[in-house]
């Protein structure tokens, strides 16, 4: 005799007090339905979820300021927080977001960021920013790279290498200060060799 707990079915009405089990003489055949539709419905829930968290990974979160005179304070991705990042630098790594394995289309994250500056600065500290930004097509994973410009613009790319690498997928100009470390046809031969990845 199997016992059903009351509180997981909450779908179903007890019009009066009833000892629940799966015994024709104990329950009417209606309530033995309705249960088992519930049981159905629950395991059914519980598959989707499992289903859903195995296609997410996490990403740790990477913020690069590309501008010379202001620092951001702090920033958001979809709610987790980056740190802090100085003039013309970052890399520093935050956890994490949940990313779709298998990118799609419309793919976007809510970016919240702070502006800071030098105690010496004359002009007026920019107001904090929110964008909706777009997430370019990813294959491989790997960090949340958020890439922050002057005029409050902002680029997100999905990549396990830093904007150092030959084959960081980012134009040379949206990319500077950074330079990759070597050329493009140096970081194939090295990876045939077995000393690196072309697979940013």
């Amino acid at each position: 005799m199997a016992w059903v707990d009351l509180t997981l079915c909450q779908n179903l009405v007890v019009e009066k007090p009833v000892v629940l089990a799966f015994d024709t003489k104990v329950i009417e055949m209606k309530k033995l339905e309705k249960i088992r539709l519930h049981i159905v419905a629950s395991i059914t829930s519980f598959l989707m979820m499992s289903a859903c968290s195995d296609s997410t990974i996490s990403a740790g979160i990477r913020g690069y300021n590309h501008m010379n005179g202001l620092f951001i304070e702090g920033f958001t991705v979809n709610g987790a927080m980056g740190l802090n990042v100085a003039p013309e630098s970052g890399g520093g790594e935050a956890c994490c977001v949940s990313l779709p394995t298998r990118w799609r289309p419309g793919l976007k994250a809510k970016v919240s960021w702070k502006y800071d500056q030098r105690n010496d600065a004359t002009s007026p500290l920019p107001d904090g920013q929110t964008a909706l930004v777009d997430i370019p097509p990813y294959t491989n994973g790997g960090s949340l790279h958020v890439h922050f410009y002057a005029r409050h613009k902002v680029k997100i790319v999905v990549s396990p290498c830093s904007p150092e690498h030959p084959f960081y997928p980012m134009s040379m100009a949206d990319l500077a200060p950074w330079k990759p470390f070597a050329t493009k046809e140096d970081m194939r031969e090295t990876a045939q060799r077995g000393g690196g990845n072309v697979g940013c």
